[in-house]
C-alpha cells in the first residue's frame, strides 16, 4: 500500500536529502507540499509534479487533502509551530530536532511529543550510517570487553549563531549524544559543559560535553569554526581493545588485546546518498513503522521517549552552562508523571 505523503518544507534539506530517501525506498507517494514563498512553490511544482498539492503553511497542508504522513523539514525558528500542528493532526512524523529553538519551550513540546498517539520519528540519521551500526553492534558484544569511554568529535565550518537561544550542546544533543547512547547502550546520569571560546549568548564555536553513564565516560568535542567543512568521528575504548569509526567514509578501525595492530576496513553505505550517510536507512525505519513492520533490533528507533531523553539531556547542558558545574539529567519516566 502506497503512503500518501506531505512534505512541509521544501528547502535544501528535504530536497538534497528527505526526497531521493523516499524515491529510493518507493512506499510513499508525494501528494502535498507547504512552503511560504512563491518562489519554492514554483520549485515544488517543477521538480515533484504539477499534480502535487502546493500549500503556503504547515496548516493549510494539514487542512487539504488527506494525507498519511507528513514529513517537517522547516527553520528553527518554524520547528515549534510546525511539529506542533503535525502533532496535534494525529499524523504520523518525520521530523528534524529540535522540538524548539527556545530554552523555555523545549519542555512543553517535549510533553506533547510523549503525549501524541502517533508514530513519530526524529531525523537522527548518524544513529543509523552502517558503519556505526557495525560498530554498536562489535561493543555490544563484548569485543571491546569492559567500557570505559566512549566519544564523539564533530568538526566543522558551520560557525554559531551568536543570537541563538540554545547552547550549543543543547541544539545538536539530539544527534551526537545519541551515538554516544546507542553504543553505550544507555542514558547518562549528568552533564557536565565545558566551553571554550564561545560566542556571546549561548551558541559556542567551540565546546565539551562529558556524560557520566555510571562506570562510561562518554564525551562530545565541538568545533564549529573549523578549516574543514565536516568531520565527525566516533571513538570507543575498552579494556580488550579500542575502536573508531569514521562517520562519513564508512572507515572502521579496531585493535584488541589478541591482536593490538589497527585492521581497517570499510563499510559500505546504502547508494545512492541521500543528503548524510544513514539518511535512506533512518527514512525507511518511519516507513517502516508507518507500515506496522516491528523495529530492527539492531537500530534503536528514533521514536518519542528516546527523543524526549535527548532533549532532556540537552536541557542538562544549559543548566551546566549556566551554574558551571555538573547537572543531573531528568528521566522521561520522571517527566511523564508530571
Amino acid at each position: 500500500m502506497t503512503t500518501r505523503l506531505g512534505l512541509i518544507g521544501y528547502g535544501g534539506w528535504t530536497r538534497m536529502a528527505y526526497v531521493p530517501a523516499l524515491q529510493r525506498d518507493g512506499r510513499a507517494e508525494i501528494v502535498s507540499a507547504a512552503a511560504p514563498s512563491e518562489a519554492t512553490q514554483q520549485r515544488i511544482r517543477s521538480e515533484l509534479s504539477p499534480d502535487v498539492g502546493v500549500y503556503s503553511s504547515a496548516a493549510d497542508l494539514l487542512n487539504g487533502p488527506p494525507v498519511d504522513a507528513v514529513f517537517v523539514a522547516v527553520s528553527d525558528a518554524a520547528h515549534e509551530e510546525a511539529t506542533g500542528a503535525a502533532l496535534d493532526a494525529g499524523l504520523p512524523m518525520f521530523y528534524e530536532p529540535p522540538l524548539a529553538n527556545k530554552r523555555k519551550h523545549i519542555r512543553p513540546m517535549v510533553k506533547r511529543l510523549l503525549d501524541a498517539p502517533q508514530v513519530t520519528h526524529a531525523d537522527l540519521e548518524i544513529g543509523f550510517i552502517p558503519a556505526f551500526v557495525e560498530a554498536v553492534r562489535r561493543v555490544q558484544s563484548g569485543l571491546l570487553g569492559q567500557l570505559r569511554t566512549v566519544s564523539v568529535r564533530l568538526q566543522c565550518n558551520w560557525g554559531a549563531n551568536p543570537e541563538a537561544d540554545l547552547s550549543t550542546l543543547n541544539h545538536i544533543a539530539p544527534w551526537y549524544v545519541d551515538t554516544l547512547n546507542r553504543i553505550v547502550g544507555g542514558i547518562p546520569s549528568r552533564a557536565l559543559i565545558l566551553e571554550g571560546s564561545g560566542l556571546p549568548g549561548h551558541a559556542q564555536r567551540q565546546c565539551q560535553g562529558i556524560y557520566d553513564y555510571g562506570g562510561v565516560w562518554g564525551t562530545v568535542q565541538v568545533n564549529l569554526g573549523s578549516v574543514v567543512e565536516l568531520e565527525t568521528t566516533v571513538e570507543a575504548n575498552g579494556d580488550d581493545g579500542d575502536l573508531v569509526v569514521d562517520l562519513f567514509s564508512g572507515t572502521l578501525r579496531q585493535r584488541t588485546r589478541e591482536n593490538n595492530e589497527w585492521s581497517v576496513e570499510e563499510v559500505a553505505e546504502s547508494e545512492p546518498r541521500a543528503g548524510w550517510p544513514g539518511m535512506n536507512e533512518c527514512v525507511t525505519a518511519f516507513l517502516d513503522a508507518v507500515a506496522g513492520e516491528s523495529p530492527s533490533e539492531s537500530v534503536p528507533p528514533a521514536d518519542a521517549p528516546a527523543v524526549a531523553q535527548l532533549h532532556l539531556i540537552g536541557m542538562a547542558a544549559e543548566a551546566s552552562k549556566e551554574y558551571g558545574g555538573w547537572a543531573d539529567i531528568e528521566a522521561v519516566s520522571a517527566l511523564r508523571t508530571d
